[in-house]
């Protein structure tokens, strides 16, 4: 059995689990590319989009707090990549569209 300090260590380093807002933000990007042009999809993509987005703004927010205290920068690169990503194509599907 693990110590509470060890569990405490082991949340903070990043993962690849950190990237989980991806799970919202891809079915809205691929609503906005194959159904964008009915209002239903616009809208329900912009509403599972904005919460992609507060979830991509937390984990960024973790991502670079542990770049920039090194633990694991590759990891929290990749994040950072990851999420900045699927965050810039849903927001430019979103002004495209609109």
């Amino acid at each position: 059995m693990e110590s509470p300090a060890a569990q405490t260590e082991r949340r903070r380093t990043p993962g690849s689990a950190d990237t989980w807002p991806a799970v919202l933000l891809l079915p809205a990007v691929l609503l906005l590319r194959y159904l964008g042009e009915h209002a239903w999809a616009y809208w329900t993509a912009a509403v599972i989009g904005v919460l992609g987005l507060i979830g991509a703004a937390v984990e960024i927010t973790g991502a670079v707090g542990h770049l920039v205290n090194g633990r694991r920068p590759w990891i929290a690169a990749w994040v950072l990549f990851v999420l900045a990503s699927a965050v810039l194509v849903l927001v430019l599907r979103l002004a495209e569209q609109w």
